[in-house]
């Protein structure tokens, strides 16, 4: 049995609470759609993580100078309450010197992934300076494909585009409008067939659930990341969802 004392050292002093690689690259870089934009984010993100980075490094220095004071006033100090008053705060100034520590290993974590971003997408620092300018036209080219992802979305989860959006689109230019729409338009048919086709793919196993008398079961995401299947769906049917992906991926 592991020992509560052993988890909650661990947890305070070692555990980082930080953002994954793949949070960083599916939810952070990945939730623009252009190029241009990532890498806006990936630059804002840098700077955010660096500045935040060098204040937790001088509050770490600025603790450890205050518990050398505190250490220093302790060898002279006579009154019994008053040093155990001084000892109290030096042992809390230690453990914020901990938590200032795994603070920085997070920051330097979560930075590395995006550097690592930034030198799979760029050889050089003058490539990156260059990539980093301001573009209009791609700025243009944005707004066109964000406002038509999200009015995608609207088509596909509600068959219309929400007022909000549409309210969007019509602030831009006519034939804006007009390419933010055909980008909505072709990314909610293709959503659409290939829900339908996983739909297809699937439908003949649901359908011998539906005919085999057993109760009514509810599935839960129990497991899902041993094979991306509902347990329960694997349970009834026998269907791999991870053997498909490999066989889809080496047909590929």
């Amino acid at each position: 049995m592991i020992d509560a004392d052993q988890v909650e050292s661990w947890v305070e002093g070692s555990y980082e609470y930080g953002m994954t690689d793949e949070q960083i690259k599916n939810f952070v870089v990945n939730s623009h759609v252009t190029d241009s934009r990532k890498l806006r984010q990936v630059l804002v993100e840098v700077e955010r993580r660096n500045h935040e980075r060098k204040k937790v490094e001088l509050d770490k220095r600025r603790k450890q100078v205050r518990i050398n004071q505190l250490e220093a006033k302790l060898e002279v100090l006579e009154d019994e309450f008053e040093r155990e008053l001084l000892e109290l705060d030096i042992e809390e100034y230690r453990m914020d010197l901990m938590k200032f520590t795994v603070s920085l290993n997070q920051h330097k974590r979560e930075l590395e992934t995006f550097i690592e971003w930034i030198n799979k997408n760029f050889g050089s620092m003058e490539e990156l300076i260059d990539a980093a300018e301001y573009d209009e036209e791609e700025e243009r080219k944005y707004w066109i494909a964000r406002l038509g992802k999200q009015a995608a979305l609207d088509i596909y989860a509600s068959g219309r585009i929400g007022i909000g959006n549409l309210d969007s689109i019509a602030m831009l230019r006519e034939e804006d409008q007009y390419a933010s729409l055909n980008v909505a338009l072709q990314y909610s048919g293709l959503l659409s067939a290939g829900i339908s086709k996983i739909q297809g793919e699937i439908k003949p196993q649901l359908d011998k659930m539906m005919m085999d008398g057993s109760a009514p079961r509810i599935p839960t995401f129990d497991g899902i990341e041993d094979s991306l299947n509902l347990k329960l769906f694997e349970k009834l049917t026998g269907y791999n969802n991870e053997q498909k992906s490999l066989q889809s991926t080496d047909q590929s």
